[in-house]
């Protein structure tokens, strides 16, 4: 290969299509049967050029907008009932004698009553040796335990940040495109789900708390006043009876209202089948949760162990040894989505707090494709301005700048597909603003340029140093941009997030096209033809040297 051959196909612009070309196989697909149908020309052109892996948001394929609320104050609860039981292994290890004869969480305090006031008063100091982060009074033969108000925010704050990543994760794992989930506001999330018309299913799915308990079972009967008969109707504070998830004949089971061990270890979950068929759902313990499940199981052979997820008994098998290895199997009268439904709840972990539905509204299709419609619209309009004036103005240097700025949308739409954005209407308004910018970072360099040959420059000196010199211009205003758009993100609604997610994207298209690709540009044709007037409107020296 000769010099010539390898400056055309080794420059920098060569490499920038080859590399343009393997993006473009993997971002779009075409479909040219599309051109026969008698459809307007933008759904042929939407059609024809599709781009599979960029989801379109809510408000261009319509879907449910949901509001939910974290209630914060069972987060609150649920910690004080698992503190509530770890004050029993904290007086079991320090050699405590007397338990209290009472013990119940109320009002965002565990109340304790032991038999006198020195007992009360060794429980007092044992607890506030071992656990810094309570609050300790006593009064009398009564010790209450509250959280410290740091500890209590913490809490507050972690419910709904966990509420936010366990959806994310249940929702994607059902499959839903194009999926946000964001806090609003101090205890609100907002989900909204492109293109979901019946949402029931996934509702079910967002509300479910998935809170694995396993409890040794004490009673169990046809009818809860059964069991209450037991007690002359009046349950004790530590007992609670679940409702079993039979189909007909409902069960009621007795047991502690403290779990014996929570499924916070759950390392995975899986839906399966037995040998008769049936779905269930098999799990595997971390090795702390495996071996303190082998100690419950080991403690109670011959006992029935009680799998209860939300408060509903799945099942009560009989423990006939003890279970080792971490793993163990739910069966119920599931049916296969319902099996299902749990391994993704299972797998995506349990919710500190219940969620409540606040509002729910609906976006009609139709009223995104017409958003589509005129968003391109714009696009082209935009485009079509542009590219008269850049050629009017600046001739083959204007067209250069065009070719930039083609490349600069390709690249946003590479980066939105590669990261599997979803792309909403405020998305393409960033997108027609980036149209903007990536011009204004072409005509400063081209003025940069003019300014190096109105001072006696080579052609080929006036573009290194113009590309050079216009540089830090351009990266400084678009690293103010980029810094807001990164606020506008972190604090903004759906919709301002996905503006912002497209003017992040195509300020870094703007900088890789209008800079590197468009300077490859001007260095190809200076290395492989004989073009030296650009346009500049500078009067250039009758002799120019290369």
């Amino acid at each position: 290969m000769n010099s010539k051959a390898s400056r055309f196909f080794l420059s920098k612009f060569m490499v920038w299509i080859v590399a343009a070309i393997i993006g473009g196989y993997f971002l779009f697909s075409f479909n040219l049967k599309v051109l026969q149908e008698d459809i307007p020309f933008t759904q042929k052109l939407m059609k024809v050029v599709s781009i599979p892996n960029i989801n379109l948001g809510i408000d261009l394929q319509g879907g449910a907008h949901l509001v939910v609320s974290v209630e914060i104050e069972k987060a609150i609860e649920n910690r004080l009932v698992s503190e509530s039981k770890g004050l029993e292994q904290i007086f079991k290890r320090k050699g405590v004698e007397k338990f209290p004869t009472k013990k119940e969480v109320q009002q965002k305090a565990i109340v304790m009553e032991f038999e006198n006031e020195d007992a009360a008063s060794t429980a007092y100091k044992v607890i506030k040796d071992a656990a810094s982060y309570l609050k300790i009074i006593r009064k009398g033969e009564m010790v209450t335990v509250t959280l410290l108000p740091q500890e209590e925010n913490r809490i507050r704050s972690q419910a709904v940040e966990q509420a936010i990543n366990i959806l994310s994760r249940r929702l994607d794992a059902a499959g839903v495109q194009g999926l946000t989930v964001q806090q609003h506001g101090e205890r609100q999330v907002v989900v909204q789900l492109p293109g979901e018309q019946d949402v029931e299913e996934k509702k079910e799915l967002i509300s479910k708390t998935a809170h694995l308990e396993f409890k040794i079972v004490e009673q169990q009967a046809a009818s809860e006043d059964t069991i209450l008969d037991k007690f002359d109707g009046d349950l004790p504070a530590d007992k609670m009876i679940v409702p079993g998830k039979e189909e007909g004949a409902k069960r009621y089971y007795l047991v502690s209202a403290f779990p014996d061990l929570t499924g916070e270890h759950i390392v995975h979950a899986r839906m399966d089948f037995d040998k008769y068929g049936k779905p269930m759902v098999h799990f595997t313990l971390d090795s702390v949760g495996a071996q303190e499940f082998a100690e419950l199981t080991t403690d109670n052979v011959g006992k029935p162990l009680g799998i209860v997820i939300d408060n509903i008994m799945y099942s009560s098998p009989n423990i006939h040894e003890p279970i080792t290895g971490g793993g163990c199997q739910i069966t119920g009268h599931f049916t296969s989505e319902e099996a299902k439904g749990l391994e993704i709840v299972l797998n995506s972990g349990a919710l500190q707090a219940p969620l409540k539905f606040e509002y729910e509204s609906r976006v009609g299709a139709s009223l995104g494709q017409d958003s589509i419609q005129k968003g391109l619209f714009s696009c082209f309009v935009g485009l079509g301005l542009l590219l008269f004036f850049s050629i009017f103005y600046y001739k083959l240097s204007g067209f250069f700048a065009m070719l930039a700025l083609f490349f600069n949308l390709f690249l946003v739409l590479l980066f939105l597909s590669w990261f599997k954005f979803a792309l909403t209407l405020p998305g393409i308004a960033g997108m027609v603003l980036t149209i903007g910018m990536a011009i204004d970072a072409s005509i400063l360099i081209y003025e940069k340029i003019r300014e190096e040959l109105g001072e006696g420059s080579t052609i080929r000196k006036a573009v290194n140093d113009g590309f050079a010199g216009a540089m830090v211009v351009i990266l400084d205003s678009n690293i103010t941009t980029f810094l807001t758009g990164l606020v506008l993100f972190k604090f903004g609604s759906p919709a301002i997030r996905g503006f912002a997610v497209t003017l992040m994207v195509g300020i870094v298209a703007t900088i890789l096209s209008g800079v590197f690709f468009l300077k490859s540009i001007f260095e190809f044709v200076l290395d492989n033809t004989n073009i030296r007037n650009f346009s500049f409107h500078v009067k250039m020296q009758e002799k120019v040297e290369v």
